[in-house]
């Protein structure tokens, strides 16, 4: 230690850099990086969290980014940072995709194939219809009701393949289902041959994108498909919890 350093000083200081880095982290974690014991750590995390640099969300701990924030603007959400989307792919080992709404369009911002080590950024920026997929209509289904009433009005309705809706009343009604249960289904829908589950992400109360997996509908059997949305449901629940810790 310096001749003039303050120990309890600087591992305040460690712990804001240590969350800078981390983002967000529980107590035990917090402890174990710094090597300090638990009393220390709740007692500097407490004094920084009265003094409004850091917060606190369910068991976690993250720098409050108003405080450091100098410009003022809203942080945008890097979709290739989340963690939990991994868990899904890796344990059913299918494409995992997340997709936020622009116009009436689906624009794919994370998407991971097998080995599931790294995303898979050829397709991410693609953009489709939101009407033709899972990802879009679990959208649209959670849409406050003006944003849905305006994006509905601008939709294309073409078909993309034999199974695409294309009659707008009931579509309506489709949307109305989707937001009770939770899910929206993609059988072949987009394209032949593909099935597709997703389910919404919220940030804030608003729904801002939809989490979904896809494989080959001979893989994802209808058998299959009440466990597998289940998995896609769960998922999109700690995708939300993620974002509202981070963001």
């Amino acid at each position: 230690m310096g001749k003039y350093e303050v120990s309890t000083l600087k591992k305040g200081l460690q712990i804001l850099d240590l969350l800078q880095e981390e983002e967000f982290l529980t107590l035990t974690e917090i402890t174990k990086a710094l090597d300090i014991n638990k009393t220390t750590a709740f007692r500097l995390l407490s004094t920084l969290e009265n003094m409004n640099y850091i917060s606190k969300k369910d068991r976690y701990f993250m720098r409050n980014v108003e405080k450091f924030r100098i410009d003022g603007r809203k942080r945008a959400i890097d979709w290739l940072t989340l963690r939990t989307p991994y868990q899904l792919g890796v344990s059913e080992a299918e494409g995992i995709y997340i997709g936020e709404l622009e116009g009436t369009d689906v624009v794919m911002r994370q998407m991971i194939k097998p080995p599931f080590r790294e995303p898979h950024h050829s397709e991410i920026g693609d953009r489709s219809p939101s009407h033709i997929s899972a990802l879009g209509k679990v959208i649209l289904a959670n849409l406050k009701l003006a944003k849905q009433q305006e994006a509905f009005a601008c939709l294309p309705f073409h078909q993309a393949t034999d199974n695409t809706f294309n009659d707008k009343e009931m579509f309506a009604h489709h949307l109305e289902v989707i937001k009770s249960q939770g899910f929206a289904i993609d059988d072949e829908e987009r394209f032949v041959g593909v099935r597709c589950i997703a389910a919404p992400v919220f940030h804030k109360d608003y729904v801002i994108a939809a989490v979904a997996i896809a494989g080959p509908v001979d893989k994802m059997k209808k058998s299959i498909l009440r466990g597998l949305t289940n998995k896609v449901v769960t998922v999109s629940k700690e995708i939300t919890k993620e974002l509202n810790i981070r963001y």
